[in-house]
C-alpha cells in the first residue's frame, strides 16, 4: 500500500500556531514537515510504500492541491496532518473523512481514538468529522482525491493550552515518532486489509 503523508497548509500559509510551550509560535506546516519524515521512516519499517508530498508540490496552497499532490504520487491512502485552533475551551482530537464513505468513517473514528489515547486528549465530538461540514473545511481535498483521504486534526494545540502541552510532550519525548506508525498500521489493517 502506498501512503501519502502531507503537512497541513503550506509554508506560505502555515495555519494555526502552537499557543504555548517549547514550540510556541510554530505553525501546523512547520511542525508537520519536521515530524512527517519520522512517521514515514516508521511506516516504511512496517512495510509501507510512503511518499511525502504537500500542496505546493501540486502548484498551490488550498485544500484542492492536497488532493492533486496525493493523486500525482498514486497514493492508496492519504493523511494530512493539522492541529486545530478555536476558543480556548475547545479541545480534543478529530479526524475528518469524506461524508459518503462508511469505511472512511470507521477508519477516522479508530484513528482519532488511538491518537487521543497516545496524547491523553479527549475526542472532539465523537472523533470522526464528516466532510463537507457546514463551513466546508477542506471539502475540495476530499472531493478531488482518488483515494481515501483524511485530515488528522491532532488536537487544539493552537488555542487550548492543555492540548498544546500534551502534543508538545509527545513530540519532545519521541512518543509521537515511536507510536504513531503503529497506530496508523493498526487502523489500516483493521479497516482496509482485515489482517
Amino acid at each position: 500500500m502506498r501512503i501519502a503523508l502531507l503537512p497541513g497548509h503550506a509554508q506560505e500559509r502555515e495555519g494555526s500556531s502552537m499557543c504555548c510551550g517549547h514550540f510556541k509560535g510554530y505553525g501546523e506546516w512547520c511542525l508537520a514537515t519536521w515530524y512527517i519524515p519520522l512517521l514515514a521512516k516508521g511506516l516504511r519499517e512496517l512495510g509501507y510504500d510512503v511518499v511525502r508530498t504537500q500542496r505546493t508540490d501540486a502548484g498551490g496552497t488550498t485544500p484542492s492541491y492536497s488532493a492533486k499532490a496525493a493523486n500525482a504520487v498514486g497514493a492508496d491512502l492519504a493523511l494530512e496532518f493539522h492541529f486545530n485552533s478555536a476558543s480556548p475551551a475547545a479541545n480534543g482530537t478529530e479526524v475528518m473523512y469524506w461524508h459518503a464513505s462508511a469505511t472512511g468513517k470507521v477508519f477516522a473514528w479508530q484513528l482519532a481514538q488511538r491518537v487521543a489515547g497516545l496524547l491523553g486528549t479527549q475526542l472532539h465530538g465523537d472523533g470522526a468529522l464528516a466532510v463537507p461540514t457546514p463551513d466546508n473545511r477542506g471539502t475540495e481535498a476530499f472531493r478531488k482525491s482518488r483515494m481515501p483521504f483524511f485530515m488528522v486534526e491532532v488536537c487544539f494545540a493552537g488555542s487550548n493550552e492543555t492540548d498544546c502541552q500534551l502534543f508538545t510532550q509527545a513530540l519532545l519525548s519521541g512518543e509521537w515518532e515511536r507510536r504513531m506508525p503503529g497506530i496508523i498500521d493498526r487502523c489500516i489493517r483493521e479497516v482496509y486489509t482485515n489482517n
